[in-house]
């Protein structure tokens, strides 16, 4: 018995081959093969998003995938977030803020206890002739 395949399934991977920048999003796991393969169900082989994966494509448009990859790998990171630690974190750190404050004010404190101890002394200082 013959096997016979799919006749999308078979446009798919010419269609694949003809992009090799999908392959290797795909490889990166960027994208599984069944997301570009719905994705080429859906949109067909005519949709300008394609264009990004042809081996040919503007510098700009490969300026365009890379900061889209950062805001994806960005995005990612978000996800992982634990929502605790990071409340965690900014509760210490606005101990420490208030720490340094309360320092600031401390040292301001004192400077302005100096200078009026001292002014207070030479209130009644008067030099000789």
């Amino acid at each position: 018995m013959k096997n016979a395949s799919n006749p999308s399934v078979q446009h798919f991977k010419t269609f694949i081959h003809e992009h090799p920048l999908l392959i290797k999003e795909i490889k990166h796991g960027k994208m599984s093969l069944q997301e570009a393969y719905e994705q080429y169900v859906l949109l067909g082989e005519e949709d300008p998003s394609w264009n990004k994966y042809k081996p040919n494509h503007d510098k700009n448009d490969s300026n365009d995938t890379t900061s889209n990859q950062l805001y994806q790998k960005l995005w990612k990171h978000i996800e992982k977030l634990d929502a605790n630690q990071v409340e965690t974190h900014i509760n210490d750190l606005n101990g420490a803020i208030d720490n340094v404050m309360t320092l600031i004010d401390q040292f301001k404190q004192y400077r302005n206890n100096q200078t009026g101890q001292s002014q207070s002394d030479n209130f009644f200082y008067k030099p000789k002739d």
